[in-house]
């Protein structure tokens, strides 16, 4: 029972992330860095991560796409995950699922996310998430400005589970430095974070780069 409540749980969890991490809209304020650039620099930093979540928690041997995953996707894939990174003890179970990822910029460079995602769940199906993620950006091009991590932006999870199933609301909150350039040339750093209140209804609230940033997904 508890290795069917985890593949519901990890893919749950995959569906969420690729929800509340993609709907970023800024708005404007005046700063060195244009709100473009910002805009940009943010999505890289949350399209590399729900990559790197979507790869490190798909089962092997799953049908994958060109194209990120919907919703809809992710949740018929949840029979097939693995949970080889779960123990059952006598007390319940402990899940601790190393990510690792490294993927292209949209115009040149690389971006790498590394941690575990880690939860742990007693004999009634409760309990609660210590993710930790580090993406780290290297030479990444997004949108006339190039970004590095100085050192990296950390993004941590908070969610409760309640009888094998998410507790809402669950967030994502990613904290961090970066340097930019060439035009403009600076560092900044970056406190932002997505709440998912239920599967459909999330938002984003924090700044990036001194850009206010807000919006609805």
């Amino acid at each position: 029972m508890f290795r069917n409540a985890s593949f519901r749980v990890t893919c749950a969890i995959v569906a969420l992330t690729s929800l509340s991490l993609l709907c970023v809209t800024c708005g404007g304020s005046s700063h060195s860095l244009s709100q473009a650039q910002a805009q940009a620099i943010s999505q890289e930093l949350f399209t590399a991560l729900n990559s790197a979540m979507v790869a490190g928690l798909t089962p092997t041997g799953a049908n994958t796409v060109a194209t990120r995953p919907s919703l809809g996707e992710i949740v018929e894939r949840a029979p097939l995950a693995q949970s080889s990174g779960c123990t059952i003890t006598n007390s319940g179970e402990s899940c601790n699922i190393p990510i690792t990822y490294q993927g292209t910029c949209p115009n040149g460079g690389t971006i790498s996310v590394g941690g575990d995602f880690a939860y742990t769940l007693d004999n009634s199906g409760n309990g609660s998430d210590s993710s930790t993620l580090t993406v780290t950006p290297a030479a990444c091009a997004v949108d006339n400005v190039t970004f590095n991590g100085n050192p990296s932006v950390t993004f941590a999870t908070q969610f409760n589970l309640q009888n094998y199933g998410l507790a809402f609301p669950i967030t994502f909150s990613g904290m961090g430095d970066i340097s930019y350039g060439p035009n403009p040339t600076g560092s900044c750093s970056i406190n932002v974070k997505a709440t998912a209140t239920s599967v459909t209804s999330c938002s984003v609230s924090g700044s990036i780069c001194g850009r206010s940033v807000s919006g609805n997904c």
